[in-house]
């Protein structure tokens, strides 16, 4: 399936990555960036000749169809984008190793972690920078030193463009709790029956290392460790009134007085509840840290008809445009400038004036473990452990 327009409802990843509305409008727009609902058309073939259109294969909302300021750009140099949406990163591994996506599609994203992975297996092509000047309008941080090493920059290439981030850690009923400032306090008693756990098993692994103490950016946890990490979860399960199983249902949850706390949190969940008619939602750091997601945009190795392409994403880097991501996708900008072009709730969603410190201290980038050293757990070991805990 492929669609020329946005449909009313968008739909994102429910397993890997980390956000989901089961309904209701985000910060007074169209309801955007919803779970996905079965939606996913990995498997749908396009194939496009013409050069001023895109084809794009990833997480539904990341082409950007409804935000003005890109419709605005499409119509005026007449592209137009062919997308097809994925599940999961699994999805995009598959299409352009061993699903014949090479030469097909032309634009498509990864997140952070999955970066040094992606490059060996030769899915990202190198990006040429001068084609993307507003590229510039990014923090330092996004375009060079360690983390855009780490990420995005290795190698001697650029291999994909950073432009949406957000952080994850617990939402709380702010008008009936203090802000938890562990995420231990959710064991307390008068927390018992009062709040929900996300069913989000890599938020929940790297909230949980976060908590009990073994953190690594690198995510090479032992067995021990991820039993650890999975005991702690078990904890918590047992205080909690439910497992609360999409983020929409979070909203919906903290609006009828059901829980006054989650975790795994979002922020944007702020806004959902808000949507709800509850306002005091908000969303809280605890001193162990968060987990982060940062999500970049890549050309396939093998891609054709690349100059629309090229000038797609140069125009998302655009102030007006990121702010309007920004809003669309509940999630953050990655250039500063675009924060005042924001509305108010959504300037409030993330801590900007501390970007830096939580992308490099309190909530660093982490890697997908893919590939492994002997010894360690793999993303597998991850989901295999969330689901049994689960049951």
């Amino acid at each position: 399936m492929t669609y020329e327009s946005s449909p009313a409802m968008r739909f994102t990843r429910q397993q890997l990555l980390r956000r989901s509305l089961a309904g209701g409008a985000a910060i007074g727009l169209a309801p955007s960036f919803l779970d996905r609902l079965g939606t996913g058309t990995a498997g749908a073939a396009i194939s496009r000749a013409d050069a001023a259109a895109i084809n794009f294969f990833s997480w539904q909302g990341y082409d950007l169809l409804d935000e003005p300021a890109m419709k605005a750009w499409r119509k005026r140099n007449h592209v137009t984008v062919h997308s097809t949406y994925v599940n999961t990163h699994n999805d995009i591994t598959a299409k352009f190793t061993a699903g014949g996506g090479k030469g097909i599609y032309n634009l498509s994203t990864y997140e952070a972690g999955y970066g040094p992975f992606y490059v060996g297996l030769g899915i990202p092509a190198p990006i040429d920078l001068s084609r993307v000047p507003n590229f510039k309008n990014a923090h330092p941080l996004f375009r060079t030193g360690a983390i855009a090493k780490k990420w995005w920059n290795f190698k001697g290439h650029q291999w994909a463009l950073p432009f949406t981030w957000g952080i994850q850690a617990i939402n709380y009923a702010s008008d009936k709790i203090k802000p938890p400032a562990s995420y231990r306090d959710l064991l307390k008693p008068e927390f018992k029956g009062k709040f929900g756990v996300t069913d989000d098993p890599v938020a929940a692994i790297v909230i949980g290392a976060h908590a009990v103490g073994v953190f690594r950016a690198d995510s090479l946890y032992t067995p021990a460790q991820l039993k650890k990490i999975i005991a702690f979860w078990a904890a918590l399960k047992k205080n909690a009134r439910l497992i609360v199983p999409l983020y929409g249902n979070m909203a919906d949850l903290f609006a009828s007085g059901e829980i006054v706390a989650a975790t795994p949190g979002w922020a944007a969940v702020n806004s959902f509840a808000a949507a709800k008619g509850d306002k005091a939602v908000k969303h809280t750091v605890p001193k162990e840290g968060s987990a982060t997601f940062c999500d970049a945009f890549m050309i396939p190795n093998g891609a054709k008809n690349t100059d629309a392409v090229y000038a797609y994403i140069n125009q998302a880097f655009s102030l007006e445009a990121q702010a309007q991501e920004a809003e669309s996708l509940v999630q953050a900008a990655v250039c500063p400038k675009a924060v005042p072009l924001m509305n108010k709730a959504t300037r409030a969603l993330y801590p900007y004036g501390k970007l830096v410190e939580i992308l490099t201290k309190s909530a660093p980038l982490e890697v997908i473990p893919n590939n492994v050293p002997k010894g360690y757990a793999t993303f597998a070991d991850w989901n295999k452990a969330w689901e049994r805990f689960k049951a």
